[in-house]
């Protein structure tokens, strides 16, 4: 495969991803949940998503797979810029308690989840 056919690979999935992305905003949106809510959740999906793919070492062994679906599909699900816009927002609005406890469950909820990904995907492979 070439460099331009996984590149296109890649902007597919980055559009699935964010796609899903939006949907879920919507779909807290709809339910009058937290927008970041949706935000962590999508992280943390992703982050055990891409866990299992790193345990399933496909990045060397399946390059065209890897870019579709870590780089692409959860490249585009996953959110790092809305979460910083988040967390600016908490800090502004005096909401510190928040902020913490949302922080707090993205990193350490995202490396777990990560970790339990990498833990899934070594099993299978």
């Amino acid at each position: 495969m070439t460099h331009w056919q996984i590149a296109g690979l890649v902007g597919l999935g980055g559009t699935i991803g964010a796609l899903l992305r939006y949907g879920a905003s919507r779909y807290a949106a709809l339910r009058k949940s937290k927008p970041h809510y949706a935000t962590l959740a999508v992280n943390v999906c992703g982050s055990l998503a891409m866990g299992i793919l790193a345990g399933l070492d496909w990045r060397d062994d399946q390059p065209a797979t890897y870019a579709f679906l870590g780089t692409g599909i959860l490249g585009g699900l996953t959110t790092y810029s809305t979460l910083n816009v988040q967390k600016a927002t908490m800090r502004r609005e005096g909401r510190g308690r928040q902020l913490a406890g949302y922080a707090a469950a993205t990193y350490l909820g995202g490396w777990a989840a990560f970790a339990a990904g990498w833990t899934i995907g070594r099993a299978i492979r």
